[in-house]
């Protein structure tokens, strides 16, 4: 069975809190609480699992505070294949304002790598990915690097993968992204790039260094960028305007219907999440992206981490408006 594997080496512990108006300088109160396992890749493998997808989860965690990440493996039948460093796991703050539909992060950064121990760090880790993954299979990038940690982890990672013949999704930290595919050619391969990137259209402008206000420009740049690093699909997420799908197949320009934002943590992963678990299974774009995003858009809705019924995915699905460009 082809599976998924995910990578998160900076992950986090999500804590929550909605409250009904954020207003700067003033105290709050909140109107619940929520603590969950955070960091791009494992939200993927959280959601994936949810679809039916089967996944591992591997990459850094730290040993004092796993429990969380324990549950969550095991409640999703998620395999953890996370390697346990000294420490504890960084905690992420997200301030939802229920009357704007927003949410403020502050994010911590991380646990730092001890730098006689990162060389090993680094090795266990590769070595423990290449024993998981057979050819065919698919691997998401995701996330930020912890404290200590260069991209030159992210290159050795994936030429291992793309010698292994494994279908690899970059969703990296943005400026990360950029570091990531200008040293690809020569570090991984000048051939065989990544199979999808999907950076918001922040991420877009800071990767072609130049303002995106139109369509026409969004297309351009991310055109330019596929172009110049051998990337076959790119996807980018522009929140409540919805999405520029790009790929072998052609350009579309997808726009979501109006829902109620009860926050907006984890709508990117499961858009990823979402189009991987369709690609997967062989359906082309822009289906399988229009399909990640119907899964985040039904995310969005409820503060609670995870996927909503997949009726009430398949029912967003058919109001979403899809057009060539």
């Amino acid at each position: 069975m082809t599976q998924v594997l995910t990578i998160t080496l900076n992950p986090a512990i999500d804590q929550t809190i909605p409250v009904k108006k954020l207003i700067p300088g003033e105290v709050h109160r909140a109107t619940g609480f929520t603590s969950t396992p955070g960091g791009k890749g494992i939200g993927v493998s959280i959601i994936l699992a949810k679809l039916g997808v089967a996944t591992t989860a591997t990459g850094w965690i730290g040993a004092d505070n796993d429990k969380l990440f324990v549950q969550a493996f095991d409640d999703n039948g998620i395999r953890d294949a996370m390697i346990r460093l000294p420490g504890a796991t960084r905690t992420n703050v997200k301030l939802v304002d229920h009357e704007a539909g927003e949410s403020t992060d502050v994010n911590l950064p991380g646990i730092q790598l001890d730098p006689e121990e990162r060389a090993k760090d680094e090795q266990l880790l590769n070595e423990r990915m290449e024993s998981l993954v057979r050819r065919g299979d698919w691997c998401e990038f995701g996330g930020s690097l912890p404290p200590g940690c260069d991209v030159g982890i992210w290159h050795h990672l994936a030429k291992t993968l793309v010698d292994k013949g494994v279908n690899l999704v970059i969703d990296v930290a943005g400026s990360q992204l950029g570091a990531v595919l200008e040293g690809w050619k020569k570090a991984v391969s000048d051939t065989v790039g990544p199979v999808m990137i999907k950076p918001n259209r922040s991420e877009l402008e800071e990767l072609v260094g130049r303002s995106l206000k139109e369509t026409a420009e969004l297309i351009k740049a991310a055109e330019e960028l596929q172009k110049a690093h051998n990337i076959q699909r790119v996807v980018v997420s522009m929140g409540g305007e919805g999405a520029l799908i790009i790929g072998p197949e052609g350009r579309w320009m997808a726009k979501p219907p109006k829902v109620h934002v009860a926050t907006t943590v984890g709508a990117g992963d499961t858009l990823v999440a979402g189009t991987i678990a369709r690609l997967l299974h062989g359906q082309p774009f822009p289906q399988a992206a229009v399909f990640g995003m119907a899964c985040a858009a039904a995310r969005i809705q409820q503060i609670e981490f995870g996927l909503p019924p997949l009726d009430q995915v398949e029912a967003l699905l058919h109001q979403i408006n899809v057009t060539p460009c």
